[in-house]
Formats: structure tokens, C-alpha cells, sequence
């Protein structure tokens, strides 16, 4: 995420020194960017063949080891470009006032073609210029998410985030007790919300599953010409790019399949850390909140992420649950959707029987047919409980 918002801001600085004291642009006929994610890069070569002075491709400028990327780009250094993303059952979406539109392809996996696009544009008021007032960017944004709205593209629920309501995602996202700003794009932000979202804001987005768009808006304050700078950056990346988010590479052998098979298991305490958070704001946890299939994962691991199994963030705290984890706790009980059967079998560690008012003899869950809903964990040497006036007497 540091890299990401470093290299945003880094942009947004060096193509202020062209905008701020842009007072209005000139009519002309745009230059005209046709970008897509997984066609190769012979295919976008010939549907930008017009606009070819404006390209710039660098082999590996990173030099990353042996993966041998190329990073493309394509500069209007008059912000005065037009761009428009095309991609299989999915609707056209075009921008003006672009800036630069980017992108890169792996050379070892010609067949997955270009991974990563992203165009940045800025928002210009009604006369076309770039100074404006959070009044603009909020008029130019809810145009924005209406047409993606309009195209089919839904907020994107990662299994790692709060399964929360649209419109407590608002309140989430703005909290200061977050680790996160997430914030639901369908979410109906009025102005006056607008006006109060930080200088660097992200929204996820998902079209079907098999696109992904991170929106990150940013804006600048500009004395010279009394008014806002505002820069949106539209980021679409195939699935593999999506799924690699979740996941960190720390060997050249380690493949998608291997890591995030390894990483899968940890995922639920990755969401009840934010469910946690949720709570402790006052908000609601939806636990019927589907989640979606990866088909990229489904192939390569069988991981149906559709049917991916929480933590009980009612039953227990992110901090609690790592801590009882790390002393060797079962903990499997305080996760979600396990048939009754299976929840019997599994928290069925301590065997025997005890009496009431006597020290538990061993860690585990406990129950008694004295009291209804009475299993619960009790640590050896805890005292057990007593319910009088039942008819089982004191065993518990």
C-alpha cells in the first residue's frame, strides 16, 4: 500500500507543475488511448498506432531478477487526452482530461498479455479548468460512480474486509480506529461528506470476476489559483494481478498456487481484525454477507473462496483470538458456518467429569444438561459452576 500511495503522490506533484497554473484549455481535437488488461501487447500496439509519439516502453526499468517486465506509458503532457478501457462482456469506460495511462506485461506469460492498466485524469469544472472546488469533484465523482454503477461494476468485498452494510461502510472507512478506508463506491455520499474524505482515498471495484478497479481519488490545494487540484487514478488489473494483492512472494520458486494456498488459512483473522475494529466503532456485523469465487484460485488450489468460513467476531476478539491461538488452543469452535455434528467432535476436548464447585481437571469447553447453552471454556483448576434447582445434580 506504501508503494501504491508513494507512487500516486509522486505523479500527482510532477503533473501539478503543468495544471495549477492552467487557467483554461485549449479546444483540440484529444488524442485517443484504447488500453485493456490481458491482450498482448502486439494487440495494443496496433489499436494505439495513432497516437505512437506518445508511447514510451521500458524494458525491466526496475530490474526485477529474471521476470522480465516491460512497463509502458503514455504521456499527454497537456492532460488533454482521452482514454477508454475495452474489455469482453464488459462496457466501454471513457475518461478525458487524461494525463498518462500505464500498464505493464511479464514476459514469461505472454499468454496473459498486458496484467495492469491504469489511467490518471484530472477533474476540470465547467469552463475546463483544473482549479476547482470540492463542489466539482463531488458533481464529477458521483457522475463517475453512476456510469459504473449504470455498467454493471460492483464494490469490491475482499475476504480480508468488514462484512458491513453499505451505509455503515461510510462510517467505517472514516473512522480514525481503522486500519482502513474502506468505503462502499454505491455508498450515496452527500457533499458535505465529500468534503470531509481525506487527501488520498480508495475505492475497490469488481465487474463480474474477472476484472478488478481501484479508484484512487487525490487532490491538492493550490494557493496560486486559490482552488483544488483534483487527480483521479482508475487501476484495472486482471484477476492474477487481484489475487496477488492478498499474497507476498519471498522466494523466486514460490508460485500463485503455493502462496496462496499457504496464506489461505490466515485470511480469517485478516477479516475479524477488521470486524473487530467494526464492533468497537458501534457498527454492525452482516454475517450472511456472501463472499464470491476467484476461478483463477478454483483451478489452481480447488479454494472455492465463495465458501469461505469466518471468524465468529460476536464470539471473540481479534486480540483474544491470537492470544488463545498462540497458547495452543483449539479454535476452531469460534468459526463460523460448522455443522452442529462437527462443532460436538471438535470442542469435545475435555473428557471425563467434574463436579460442581471442583477445579476443572483439564483446559477445554465444558457442558452441562443442568443449564441450556451452557458450554463454555474453562481453563484447568478454574472452579466449576453450579446451577441449583435443576434435576441433574452436580455433575457438570
Amino acid at each position: 500500500m506504501f508503494k501504491k500511495i508513494f507512487s500516486n503522490w509522486f505523479f500527482f506533484s510532477f503533473m501539478l507543475l503543468t495544471t495549477a497554473c492552467q487557467a483554461k484549455k485549449e479546444v483540440i481535437i484529444s488524442p485517443h488511448a484504447y488500453v485493456s488488461v490481458e491482450e498482448s501487447p502486439e494487440t495494443f500496439k496496433k489499436n494505439n498506432e495513432s497516437i505512437k509519439n506518445y508511447w514510451r516502453f521500458n524494458d525491466n526499468p526496475l530490474n526485477i531478477g529474471s521476470l522480465g517486465v516491460t512497463f509502458y506509458e503514455i504521456n499527454f503532457p497537456s492532460n488533454d487526452g482521452t482514454a477508454t478501457f475495452n474489455y469482453p462482456n464488459v462496457p466501454s469506460l471513457t475518461v478525458d482530461n487524461v494525463g498518462m495511462t500505464s500498464g505493464f506485461y511479464i514476459h514469461d506469460k505472454p499468454k496473459r498479455g498486458i496484467q495492469s492498466v491504469r489511467i490518471d485524469f484530472f477533474v476540470p469544472n465547467s469552463q475546463g479548468s483544473y482549479g476547482v472546488t470540492k463542489k466539482d469533484a463531488y458533481v464529477a465523482m458521483q457522475k463517475l460512480f453512476k456510469q459504473l454503477e449504470e455498467q454493471g461494476w460492483q464494490d469490491d468485498h475482499r475476504i480480508d474486509d468488514p462484512r458491513i452494510s453499505v451505509q455503515d461502510s461510510y462510517t467505517y472507512g472514516t473512522s480514525e480506529n481503522v486500519s482502513d478506508n474502506f468505503i462502499n463506491y454505491q455508498y450515496p455520499l452527500t457533499l458535505d461528506q465529500f468534503k470531509k474524505l481525506p487527501s488520498l482515498q480508495f475505492w475497490d471495484l469488481r465487474n463480474g470476476n474477472d476484472v478488478f478497479l481501484d479508484i484512487t481519488m487525490q487532490y491538492n490545494f493550490e494557493e496560486e489559483i486559490n482552488n483544488y487540484v483534483y487527480m483521479i487514478s482508475l487501476d484495472f488489473s486482471s484477476e492474477e494481478i487481484h489475487i496477488n494483492s492478498y499474497l507476498s512472494y519471498d522466494n523466486p520458486d514460490d508460485t500463485l498456487e503455493s502462496t496462496f494456498t499457504k496464506a489461505y488459512p490466515d485470511l480469517p483473522t485478516s477479516r475479524l481484525y477488521a470486524e473487530t475494529q467494526a464492533l468497537e466503532t458501534g457498527l454492525k456485523i452482516q454475517q450472511d454477507q456472501p463472499d464470491y469465487t476467484l476461478p483463477l484460485v478454483l483451478k489452481k488450489t480447488g479454494i472455492d473462496t465463495s465458501k469461505f468460513v469466518s471468524i465468529d467476531p460476536y464470539k471473540i476478539t481479534y486480540e483474544e483470538f491470537m492470544q488463545r491461538k498462540e497458547a495452543g488452543e483449539d479454535m476452531t469452535p469460534y468459526y463460523e458456518n460448522q455443522t452442529k455434528a462437527n462443532k460436538l467432535e471438535i470442542t469435545s476436548q475435555a473428557r471425563g467429569r467434574c463436579l460442581a464447585g471442583q477445579p476443572c481437571p483439564k483446559s477445554g469447553y465444558w457442558l452441562t444438561q443442568a443449564k441450556s447453552d451452557s458450554r463454555a471454556y474453562f481453563k484447568q483448576g478454574d472452579i466449576m459452576p453450579d446451577y441449583p434447582n435443576n434435576n441433574w445434580g452436580q455433575v457438570i
